[in-house]
Formats: structure tokens, C-alpha cells, sequence
């Protein structure tokens, strides 16, 4: 029998049926190639332009879609767009550009043919209608929020910065970014509205296009041990954050806490920040070539006697001591920077909707000690397309791969700072430079390769009912390399430490959006989703010492290597429902819930519910609202959040030992089958308006935060045989502050203008209750670098406290106020009380603008731990040089505590001789204003050929500064070897951020 496509009979083919079947296939098939020639005729194209109502100036980058479609572009320079393949018949086509209202206009397009559809925007400096994603299901408008979100987007930046740290910084009231050293590759601690937690991390979640990945700093390079061995490196973190170039972000969103982070659950009691990045627009490619080319110096940190602490400045006379180690030569260098980028965007109009964004960077930043040195390559590509007309793919993918070299540093024996700064009684006992200049012979190497990548599916079904659903995956590889070669002044034989660590964390999410009509004027938008977010980190370490010979050696080659391991994985997941309430689109009514699972619960604790609620009134678009008077829209948001206990707190552990080569185990952890996250709730009150025909906007928010079953360390009793103390959920805490930002436009004309802004930020924390446990009351007890106890901040500056500091008598350091239950005085907290923010600009003639930002953080303490190791030891310091003709008579070296001692300060008694020297007294205010930019932007596009549009742009970054004059040396903005991973602040033997002037040239074609 024949193999038949068709009817067979008998063996043979019936021609006839076959026939007609072919004819029948055939028509079928003309007819469908009929109707898709019928159905591609159907549609038309939309052109036009979008101007200011105003000015009737061009706005370029305005969003333009066709609601209902996935057809969107962005505009041209010349304000102009052009939709193509857009439906035969009635649309609503809306434009959105940043600092104007929403625009709608009602069309319809004919086919085959071009409809004009030219639109004026309407200035609005509130952007009510802009659209905002982070802390909502989904996607909302600002007008319907009843929490602040602030947000930063990148086209307002003047200030080309270096890296996200830097971006952030003074940008918005209640955000803290504060530098940790000047270090290359140094990350910066971020604070929202202060210390949620003492125990748990308070650093703010970080998202990238909707995917979780690490904010938590890159783990230091130093030796695997506990004890001053395991100091040895440069003591300082890298951060996550500074992966991301600034180059390829659109906008950052930012919530504060717990009254907008709700639907981020468990993990968001410390804020979230979420970056979203650029995105290609339809039309032609769209290139644009960047160069930046600075320089980095440090500014003097010490007395005037010695403004560098013996490191000396940049270009002294004798040199780099480095390169020609001679008396009177400089440890600290002028450090070259420089930057190369490029990218290039654009996009397909019609039905397929593709667009692309690629972009690629290149850095090469000299630190200023003289083995710092950061290069940095990121690589990005971003596309999305329309898979169907309701099907719409984004794909983000960041690669990264960042090197790192750097000068021992920190309290660290074998550091270059450390020695220097403590002359003839360092741990060289000699400050020729050719000595120290030996402790360079060593190599501290960090390598990290990152790779982020995911994608959103948005499946559209119905117009009223809208899902989105996300995947994305962080990794990051991390090489720590430290090594002191054979023949190192301070280990002759040799050491070596390698460490491998991968960190990795797996998001899911989604979310379901259904649009529902109550009434003509009430609206509904119910919303459902989950979210899964596994964390993965693996850390193996290997050690060795004692090399055969010289070389470049492997950790087998000592005489002696260990080896050490770690593994640890968290998942929280969770899921949520909200609801919104839209009336007349001027009365917004938000409710919600999350419900949260994680690993690190312990057993007996089932899911955590986290409900929040919130309103707002855009009272302006009443109709008895005068428009002379702006736009005003009050709000009042609260919601509740966690923060889950770390990995190990719910179980009972041991630590392995060996005794006499027989393996053993000691108790570690207690375990707490009961321990849950921290639950904090905050309340939001304020308002945001834009007055006096929009050239003044306020925005004031006040917040009150209440952490409960804060997780505090309780005591256990010796004789069970757990020694160490046990995280337990019996703590309260609060913090309560407002933030108030205001901007106005003073003078506005054609050619010229300048605009004022300031931000006032205030904190308050308060430790309310510790609590009590089986075992009694909770204790008070010392928590990241300072102490925790009812009626003071949390984490507090505790010390012996000099009443009177510039008597000519003994010190007086009986407490009177401020005092602990064991009688130590409480200085204060350690977080800043209080944040002023400064900004101006000023535009000039042809284009020409000139903006500055500055910054003044106060109220805080801060703990000199550099000075009290030094003076500790019987170190020369610069704070007691009043001291020492006294202490040391006719120069000697044997100090005399009787003969002068009534000519000494009950400061100097007490700190300038070493016996009486107690880390306790060292604290002190740690206010300070800086300068955090200064940039001069020139348009330059008629200088080069074809270039659409051309920018040259000057920036001076932290040049200058003031600092409270009772910190005598160092500054406020230092963190000690702990560094991001610190909760506060801490001065060790580091250098402070240096200032950096750079010169940027950005070019579009």
C-alpha cells in the first residue's frame, strides 16, 4: 500500500478527491494570505510632535503610546515620533515626558494612511501622572501613592558621577550614603531614616529592572582568623552597588521604610532602592560616546602641624617615597582616573515593537597610596519586543568583571597607614622610608566577576486584566588574594590566603492587575501576586605559610595550609493581595497584605502576615481649587515589614575543634526554635505641592517607626554550657523624624536662570523596652560598636565622659547626666539627628550651567579608635603635642607624670599618658558639611561634526569641607575594618576620601 497523503482506494490514488482537496488546500490558503494582506492593510501610521504648551520648545525623550496596544516610541531631539503599523480605527494616544502632565489625545487612524497628531504638555512639577513601580503592585501613578517615593532620574543629573555612591548622595531628605574611606573600590554605607535593627544588617534592599540582587558588601580580603592576624589587609569593603554604571540607569526609585515597603515583606524593614535601566526607543540607532579623565587627591585630615599625619602631601619635593624611598618624600600620590564608554539605542515601530539598548565601559581609577588601583569593564544589553499584540518580553542582561589592587591599610601591623602615621613607634621602630617602604612587598588582590540577568513577561489578555511575571538571576564570583612573598620584612617565610566566594540569589515574581468600573466614578484595580527569592552564598578559604624559596607560590607549597569551608542558603517567599480605590481620580484608598515564609524562621513559627494601608487626596484637582494657586496633594500611608534573623539563629550548633589529633566539638549557638523577624510599623503623614505658578514645590512627610520583637542578645546561663549569648525576639525600638524638601525657581527667563533647592531631615531613636526571657529581665548589652539600653538611641555612644576638659586639674569623669544603669555616660547616637541638604543652579547664556550640591550631617558620635591605639602605646600624637615638653622634659624618652603635671589639661592627663589612656573618652561629635559637587556643563555640539547633540561637563567632588573642630584628627566620613558590614561608624588607622575633580566629554550621533 502506498504511504497517502490523500484518500487512497484500492491501491490507487482517487485522482478525483485528491484534486479536489489540492484545490480546496489551495484556496484555503489564497484566502488566508488574502485576509493577512486585508488585515496588514489595516493599519496606518501616527506622526508628530510634542512641544511645551509654553515655549512651544521641542521635549525630547517624552513616552508616546497607543493605549490598549503594546505600540509605544520615545521622542526624537526635535520633539518629533513616528508609530508605525499602528490599528485601523479610534485610539487614545498618551504622552508622558518628565515634568509635565500626562497628555491623551483622541484620534483615529485610517488605513494606509499618515496621521499628523501634534501635542502640547503642560508644565507639572509634581509629575502626578508619572508612573512609578517600586512598593506597588504592579505599576501605579504618583497622584494614587499615600507613601513618598523619591525618585532620581539620571536625565536631571548635571554631575556625571563616578559610581552609584556617589549618585545617591544628597540626593533626597532621609537618605544617608556616607563614604567609608579612600580606598580604591570602597563602597559607602546607605541609611533610610536610620538603624532599624541592632543585631540584623541596615543596609536597604536592592533591586535592578525588578530583580533582587545583593546590596550586602563584598566580603573583605584578610586571613581566615579571628585575632589581629586576621587584620592583615587593607580592611575595607567593596560594594554590589558599584557594579551598576550610572551610564546605563534611567531612574532610581527609593522607599524609606516599612509604611511603602509592605509588599516587599520580610526583608524591607531597612527601605528598598530599585534601579531601572535604559531601554532603546523606536527610530534610527542612537549612538553616544563618553570620556571622563580626573584626578583624586586627599585633602589634609590631621593638625596644622601635621595635615597629613606624616603621609605628606602629593608632589612634595622629594617625591613618591614609593618610587624613591628618601627622607622627606610622600606616601600619598595625585590619582589618575579615567573612563571610556559607549553605547547605542533604538528600536523597530509596528507590531513587533523591538528595541535595544547595548552599552559598554571601561574604568581605570589609580587610588591615591600607592598600590591602589581599581579597572572596571561592565557590559550591558537590554531588549524587548511584543511576542503578540498582548504579549510584551523585556530581557536584561549586565555582565561584569571588576580587578582590584590595594595598599595594606587599617589597624593592621603590617600596613603601610598604620606605620606611618605612628613614626618611631611603629612596628618597624624607624620611619626611614626605605624601611617602610619594605611593607609594599606585598600583593592584596581582589578579582569580582558579576552577571545579572532576567526577564518580565507582561501578558495582557484583557484590557482590564494585565500579569507580569519575572525571573532573575544575580551571581557574583569573588577572588580574595593576599600575599606576603618569602622574605617579607614581617613574615620571612611566607604567607598566603586565597578565597573563593560565590554569592547568587534566584528572584521569581508575579503579579496579576485587574482594572474593574464600581461607578461612573469610582474605579478598582485588585491585585494578587508572589514573590520567591533564594540566596546562595559558598565561601572555601585556603591558607598557608612557610615557602621553601622565593617565587610566586600556590597555598600547597607552605609547610603548613588549612582549609576552610562554608555554605549557607536562605529563601523567603511570600505572597500578597491589594486593592486601590480610585474616586474621580482625585481620592485614592489603598489596602493590603503580604503573608511571609523563610528558612531562617524557626519551627514553630508559621507564615508572618504584613497588612498595610494608605490614601491620598489631590486636593488641587477639586473644582473650587483656584489654579493661581498649583497643585497640592496631601497623603498618609502605614504599613508593617520584617526583617528576618540571620541563618543559623533558630538552630542549635556546635564548632568543630581537634584536641590531640582527636577530632571534638564545642558549644556555639543555643538555637531558638521560636525566633521570628523584627516587625516594624510605620506611619507616614504629609503632603507634596507645587505653588506660586509651579516655581516653588514643598514636600514634608512625617514618620514614626516602631520596630517590635526586635531581636536583641540575651544572656545564658554559664552552667548549660552555651556561653554565648542568644538572639531572642523581646526588644522594641522606634525612630520618629521629618523630611522636608523644598525648590524653587527664583529667577526664570529665556536665556538665564537660577533655581534654589534645600532638604531638612531629622531622626530620633529610641530604645523602648529590652525585654525578658525565661531567664529574667534582658540586660543591657553593647551592639554595633555601642550600647543598647532603655531611654537611650539605639546602638549609643557610651564612654567615661571629662567634665572638664581644659582645666588646668585632674580629670572629673564622674557621670552626671545621660547615664547608664553601670554609670557610664551616654554621648549620644551614633546616626546622624539631623541632615541639611543644599542645591543650586544657575543657567547662563548659550546653554551654559553652572550646579552645586552640599551637605551638613550633625547630631552623631563617632569613636577615634586610630588615636586611642596610638596614644595607648606611647605613640607621639598630634592631639597631645601641647603635652609632651611637659611629659618628656628637655626631649627625652622617659616620660615624667609629677614634675609638670599641673601644667596638663584634665584632657591631656587623661589621654596623653599612656596608663591613663581609656578608649571610653575617645568620642566625639562627628558633624561635618561638605561640598559634594560643583559642576560646570557646556554644550559643545557645534565643535563636532554630526553630532546631534555634545556636552563637556567639569566636576569637583568633596573638595570642600567642614568638620566639627572637636574631631581633631581624621574624618567623620571613616569606617573601621568592618567597614559596610559595620552598623556605625568608626575611625581605624585609614585615610579619608580624597577630593576628585574630573573632566567628562559626552557626545550623541
Amino acid at each position: 500500500m502506498p504511504d497517502c497523503n490523500w484518500r487512497c482506494k484500492g491501491g490507487r490514488v482517487d485522482r478525483r478527491t485528491g484534486g479536489r482537496a489540492v484545490a480546496a488546500s489551495a484556496a484555503t490558503a489564497l484566502a488566508l494570505a488574502l485576509t493577512a494582506v486585508h488585515v496588514a492593510a489595516q493599519t496606518g501610521t501616527v506622526t508628530g510632535r510634542v512641544t511645551a504648551a509654553a515655549t512651544d520648545a521641542p521635549i525630547v525623550g517624552a513616552e508616546v503610546s497607543v493605549a490598549g496596544t503594546g505600540l509605544g516610541t520615545r521622542t526624537a531631539p526635535e520633539g518629533r515620533f513616528t508609530l508605525l503599523n499602528v490599528p485601523a480605527g479610534p485610539h487614545d494616544l498618551r504622552i508622558l515626558a518628565i515634568g509635565y502632565k500626562l497628555g491623551t489625545l483622541r484620534l483615529t487612524v485610517a488605513a494606509d494612511t499618515v496621521t499628523n497628531a501634534d501635542v502640547q504638555l503642560t508644565p507639572s512639577v509634581l509629575e502626578l501622572d508619572a508612573v512609578v513601580v517600586t512598593g506597588t503592585a504592579g505599576v501605579a501613578r504618583v497622584r494614587e501613592l499615600g507613601n513618598t517615593v523619591a525618585r532620581v532620574n539620571l536625565a536631571e543629573v548635571k554631575d556625571p558621577p563616578a559610581n552609584l555612591d556617589q549618585l545617591l548622595q544628597a540626593r533626597t531628605p532621609g537618605l544617608s550614603v556616607m563614604q567609608t574611606s579612600g580606598m580604591a573600590g570602597e563602597g559607602a554605607q546607605i541609611r533610610l531614616r536610620g538603624a532599624v535593627s541592632v543585631s540584623q544588617s541596615n543596609q536597604p534592599i536592592v533591586y535592578v529592572d525588578g530583580i533582587r540582587v545583593r546590596s550586602e558588601g563584598y566580603r573583605r580580603n584578610r586571613p581566615p582568623f579571628d585575632d589581629s592576624n586576621g587584620f592583615r589587609g587593607a580592611n575595607y569593603q567593596a560594594s554590589p552597588l558599584n557594579d551598576i554604571n550610572p551610564a546605563d540607569i534611567e531612574r532610581i526609585e527609593v522607599i524609606k521604610g516599612s509604611a511603602a515597603s509592605t509588599l516587599y515583606g520580610t526583608e524591607a524593614a531597612a527601605g528598598v532602592i530599585q534601579i531601572f535601566t535604559k531601554h532603546g526607543s523606536s527610530g534610527a540607532p542612537r549612538w553616544t560616546f563618553e570620556t571622563g579623565q580626573g584626578v583624586a587627591r586627599l585633602r589634609p585630615f590631621g593638625t596644622d602641624s601635621v595635615p597629613y599625619l606624616n603621609l605628606r602631601p602629593a608632589g612634595a619635593v622629594n617625591g613618591q617615597c614609593h618610587a624613591s624611598p628618601v627622607p622627606g618624600c610622600s606616601w600619598i600620590r595625585d590619582a589618575y582616573r579615567q573612563r571610556y564608554s559607549g553605547s547605542v539605542s533604538g528600536g523597530v515601530s509596528g507590531a513587533a515593537g523591538f528595541r535595544y539598548f547595548l552599552s559598554g565601559t571601561w574604568d581605570d581609577d589609580d587610588g591615591v597610596l600607592p598600590l591602589d588601583n581599581e579597572q572596571k569593564l561592565s557590559t550591558r544589553g537590554n531588549f524587548s519586543f511584543n511576542l503578540f499584540d498582548n504579549v510584551r518580553v523585556d530581557w536584561n542582561t549586565f555582565y561584569g568583571n571588576t580587578d582590584l589592587s590595594n595598599t595594606p591599610s587599617g589597624n593592621n601591623a603590617h600596613g603601610l597607614v598604620l606605620n606611618v602615621y605612628r613614626a618611631e613607634r611603629n612596628y618597624r621602630s624607624s620611619t626611614d622610608p626605605r624601611v617602610i617602604d619594605s611593607l609594599l612587598n606585598q600583593s592584596i588582590t581582589t578579582g569580582i566577576e558579576r552577571l545579572i540577568t532576567g526577564g518580565t513577561v507582561t501578558y495582557t489578555p484583557l484590557p482590564w486584566f494585565a500579569n507580569r511575571f519575572t525571573i532573575g538571576y544575580d551571581l557574583a564570583q569573588q577572588e580574595n588574594r593576599n600575599l606576603r612573598p618569602f622574605g617579607f620584612v614581617g613574615a620571612p617565610q611566607g604567607i598566603l590566603s586565597d578565597e573563593q566566594i560565590r554569592y547568587s540569589i534566584l528572584t521569581a515574581d508575579y503579579v496579576a492587575n485587574m482594572d474593574f468600573r464600581v461607578t461612573p466614578e469610582l474605579g478598582s484595580t485588585f491585585s494578587l501576586g508572589g514573590q520567591s527569592i533564594t540566596s546562595e552564598d559558598v565561601r572555601t578559604t585556603a591558607y598557608g605559610e612557610g615557602f621553601p624559596g622565593p617565587g610566586l607560590p600556590v597555598v600547597g607549597n607552605g609547610a603548613l595550609f588549612v582549609a576552610r569551608e562554608a555554605r549557607q542558603r536562605v529563601v523567603n517567599a511570600g505572597f500578597f493581595f491589594q486593592n486601590v480605590f480610585k474616586l474621580r481620580d482625585r481620592y485614592f484608598l489603598t489596602g493590603g497584605v503580604r503573608f511571609d515564609g523563610n528558612s531562617a524562621f524557626g519551627k514553630t513559627l508559621g507564615l508572618q502576615a504584613y497588612p498595610k494601608v494608605s490614601g491620598s487626596y489631590v486636593i488641587s484637582d477639586e473644582p473650587f481649587w483656584p489654579s493661581s494657586l498649583g497643585e497640592v496633594k496631601v497623603r498618609g500611608a502605614l504599613g508593617w515589614s520584617g526583617r528576618a534573623p540571620g541563618v543559623f539563629d533558630a538552630v542549635r550548633n556546635w564548632t568543630p575543634c581537634a584536641s590531640a589529633g582527636v577530632p571534638c566539638v564545642l558549644p556555639s549557638n543555643v538555637g531558638n526554635p521560636d525566633v521570628g523577624p523584627e516587625r516594624t510599623r510605620e506611619a507616614e503623614l504629609g503632603f507634596d505641592a507645587a505653588l506660586v505658578k509651579s516655581r516653588l514645590t514643598l514636600e514634608a512627610t512625617w514618620y514614626h517607626r516602631l520596630t517590635n520583637e526586635a531581636l536583641y542578645f540575651v544572656r545564658q546561663i554559664p552552667s548549660n554550657g552555651w556561653l554565648a549569648p542568644q538572639l531572642a525576639n523581646v526588644g522594641s525600638m522606634s525612630n520618629t523624624g521629618v523630611e522636608l524638601a523644598v525648590n524653587g525657581r527664583v529667577v526664570d527667563k529665556a536665556a538665564w536662570g537660577l533655581e534654589l533647592g534645600g532638604s531638612v531631615y531629622t531622626n530620633h531613636g529610641l530604645v523602648r523596652d529590652l525585654g525578658r526571657t525565661a531567664q529574667g529581665p534582658t540586660a543591657p548589652f553593647a551592639a554595633g560598636g555601642g550600647w543598647v539600653e532603655v531611654g537611650f538611641p539605639p546602638m549609643a555612644a557610651r564612654g567615661i565622659v571629662i567634665n572638664n576638659p581644659d582645666e588646668f586639674a585632674a580629670p572629673d569623669t564622674v557621670c552626671r547626666s545621660s547615664c547608664t544603669a553601670d554609670g557610664y555616660h551616654i554621648f549620644g547616637p551614633q546616626q546622624p539627628t539631623l541632615i541639611l541638604g543644599q542645591q543650586a543652579t544657575i543657567r547662563l547664556p548659550k546653554g551654559i550651567t553652572v550646579s552645586a550640591r552640599g551637605e551638613y550631617q550633625g547630631g552623631a558620635w563617632i569613636q577615634d579608635g586610630a588615636s586611642f591605639n596610638a596614644l595607648s602605646r606611647s605613640v607621639r600624637w598630634p592631639t597631645c603635642a601641647r603635652a609632651y615638653p611637659f611629659l618628656y622634659p628637655g626631649g627625652g624618652s622617659t616620660i615624667d607624670t609629677v614634675t609638670n603635671i599641673s601644667k596638663l589639661t584634665a584632657r591631656e592627663r587623661k589621654e596623653c599618658i599612656p596608663r591613663n589612656t581609656n578608649v571610653d573618652t575617645f568620642w566625639f561629635p562627628q558633624d561635618f558639611w561638605k561640598l559634594r559637587d560643583v559642576t560646570v556643563t557646556i554644550p559643545v555640539g557645534w565643535a563636532i561634526r554630526r553630532a546631534s547633540s555634545a556636552t563637556l561637563s567639569i566636576t569637583a567632588q568633596n573638595y570642600l569641607k567642614w568638620i566639627n573642630r572637636e574631631l581633631r584628627l581624621f574624618d567623620p566620613e571613616m569606617v573601621g575594618r568592618d567597614a559596610l558590614s559595620s552598623q556605625n561608624r568608626d575611625i581605624a588607622e585609614h585615610i579619608p576620601p580624597p577630593a576628585v575633580v574630573t573632566v567628562n566629554l559626552r557626545v550623541t550621533f
